[in-house]
């Protein structure tokens, strides 16, 4: 069994058409269907029922679908992986856990292009997933996540910038009734603050953890929010954003994590110290002067 086999089986599933998966592969129709028989032969199943709807997978071939998926994502994992370590030709993934630093996370992107030249970077937004988990799984190069690297993976403390809880008008913890709150679920943390700080019966409405729509929805129904400082003083000096009397702010642990064997671990040693741990001037995201990394780094 090839990978391309899969690659075709999947291609034919995803299309519904022989015709149309070898538009996809860029092969031609009779390969396609040579490709598919090798794979059936090899399983022993068959895998399509051809008729006037086109290509319908059979029970074997929606039991293979998903099988297959996985197997293709798994080696085009190992495959990047050997490529960026033995060709010389790297590039570097980065990636955040919680959308409060998705505009750091651009900012390092920035810096990056303005100080390590036409390096190939992809940017990963995807908060939904367990960012160590992406490092550890070859996914990331490196990440900035809420959770402290352990075990298999290397990482260093970064600066963080404490979150302040904002209104769109005047407003305090002792008013009754407060605005509505718009919870961005930012991590352990972030809930213990909350409790604490807010009375049980205010209302919660919650994004799926993209503070940017909360803030977006703030802006344009009302209620309040907790954002990070650069954002808040941001809206402060607009006059669109108040701070909240009596709220504590947050200040959510920041770090970055990487894989002790990445072939990109030296790029990512600049990154940090130049990025996060050098004196900043005109720019924006937590930064403090440079510390020591000979233990983490």
């Amino acid at each position: 069994m090839h990978i391309i086999q899969l690659r075709t089986f999947l291609a034919i599933a995803e299309t519904g058409s022989f015709h149309r998966a070898a538009l996809a592969v860029n092969i031609t129709q009779p390969a396609v269907s040579a490709r598919l028989k090798q794979l059936e032969d090899s399983l022993g199943v068959s895998l399509f029922e051809r008729g006037r709807q086109g290509a319908v997978l059979t029970e074997a071939g929606r039991h293979l679908r998903a099988h297959a998926e996985s197997m293709v994502r798994t080696w085009k994992i190992v495959s990047d992986d050997l490529a960026r370590r033995f060709s010389g030709h790297l590039s570097l993934r980065l990636g955040a856990q919680l959308s409060i630093w998705d505009p750091l996370l651009l900012d390092l992107t920035i810096w990056v292009g303005d100080h390590l030249g036409k390096l190939p970077m992809t940017v990963n937004f995807d908060h939904q997933t367990n960012a160590l988990d992406a490092i550890r799984n070859g996914l990331l190069d490196f990440t900035l996540t809420n959770q402290s690297p352990e075990g298999d993976i290397d990482g260093v403390r970064l600066p963080s910038e404490p979150l302040l809880l904002v209104s769109d008008r005047p407003a305090t913890l002792a008013e009754q009734p407060l605005p509505l709150f718009v919870n961005c679920e930012l991590g352990r943390e972030f809930d213990e603050v909350i409790e604490r700080s807010l009375p049980p019966e205010t209302a919660r409405y919650i994004f799926l953890g993209n503070y940017t729509m909360g803030l977006h929805y703030v802006r344009r129904r009302g209620g309040m929010i907790y954002v990070p400082t650069s954002v808040a003083q941001e809206g402060l000096r607009s006059g669109v954003l108040h701070l909240v009397d009596g709220a504590p702010p947050i200040d959510i642990p920041l770090y970055g994590a990487f894989l002790p064997g990445s072939p990109v671990r030296d790029t990512i040693e600049t990154l940090v110290q130049g990025f996060f741990l050098q004196p900043a001037a005109g720019t924006t995201g937590p930064r403090s002067s440079r510390q020591n990394l000979s233990g983490s780094m």
